[in-house]
């Protein structure tokens, strides 16, 4: 493996795949000012899904002394949620003092494989082949990086002597790593069928996603996934962070399906994006793991008591 510091390739797919559905503004450097925002002690989110009836709440971490800033258009959207649902919105007042609860409406993950992943309408499927390859997408980056600790694991295992470490120069970080990554090419059966398997898959979703794409027209509308462990931004342009809520950091990660405008272009550039097609770039992408040289460190330790 290669010590080029190589930006990985699932990283940039996953940048270019929020770009075309999740993210749509830009990181700003800025303080919210009165005449555009409004602070919020924002502590949760109530997720509403009126086919089925289900609801959860998942909670904010308290950043910026639990102070969230709301473009004015968000907290008019949310005063048209809080009535759909025949509850009592805050008074101007109160958002700043009491606890507030962000809430949506949309379609939880169980429902949505009844209805929307069989979606037949155009728009619909182009976003849930993308979706679908970009969990392929992000299944081989953690495929490569298991099967490569197994390698190492299967290596060490297979170690009953300390003196047959000694043939080896573990003098050095570098020497580690080199052995670890030998160990790993000597034993790499394991990624290069899974990066088969990972073209196999990919090759008709990406074909098919494209045959669509050809007579959408520049935007449209889709149920489009997020996931409830996700940030979630509360300015209409830039976003920063006063204005983004994290979840709590124990938050159990559920796709939630809600309409969002879809934009041809950056499907395309979604589509259109390098993937891992050597062996090489899988092994180079799934990085190199520190516990590795661990496990190599521990096995000769042991055996030398």
């Amino acid at each position: 493996m290669s010590d080029l510091d190589m930006t990985r390739i699932t990283d940039n797919l996953m940048k270019v795949y929020n770009y075309a559905f999740i993210e749509d503004m830009p990181y700003g450097f800025f303080k919210p000012n009165d005449a555009m925002y409004v602070g919020v002690r924002l502590v949760d989110k109530r997720y509403h899904c009126p086919e089925c009836g289900r609801e959860f709440t998942i909670n904010f971490r308290n950043d910026n002394d639990g102070i969230t800033y709301f473009s004015k258009s968000r907290i008019a959207a949310q005063r048209e949620i809080y009535d759909s649902l025949e509850l009592d919105f805050p008074a101007q007042w109160e958002l700043l003092e009491k606890p507030f609860t962000y809430h949506t409406i949309g379609v939880c993950s169980e429902c949505a494989e009844k209805t929307i992943l069989s979606s037949e309408e155009a728009g619909q499927q182009i976003y849930n082949l993308c979706h679908r390859l970009h969990m392929q997408d992000e299944l081989l980056s953690a495929k490569a990086v298991k099967l490569m600790t197994d390698a190492v694991k299967k290596w060490v295992d297979g170690i009953t002597e300390s003196s047959f470490l000694l043939q080896f120069d573990l003098s050095t970080h570098d020497n580690l790593r080199d052995l670890v990554c030998a160990v790993i090419l000597q034993d790499a059966t394991g990624v290069e069928a899974a990066l088969q398997e990972y073209r196999d898959t990919i090759q008709p979703i990406i074909y098919q996603a494209r045959k669509l794409l050809i007579n959408q027209p520049p935007t449209w509308k889709a149920m489009v996934a997020h996931s409830s462990s996700l940030p979630m931004s509360l300015s209409d342009d830039e976003y920063h962070e006063y204005t983004v809520a994290f979840p709590a950091d124990d938050t159990r990660g559920q796709d939630f399906y809600s309409e969002q405008s879809v934009i041809k272009e950056r499907v395309e550039m979604f589509l259109e994006q390098r993937r891992c097609a050597s062996l090489e770039e899988v092994l180079m992408d799934a990085g190199f793991h520190e516990e590795w040289i661990d496990m190599v460190v521990d096995k000769g330790t042991s055996l030398q008591k």
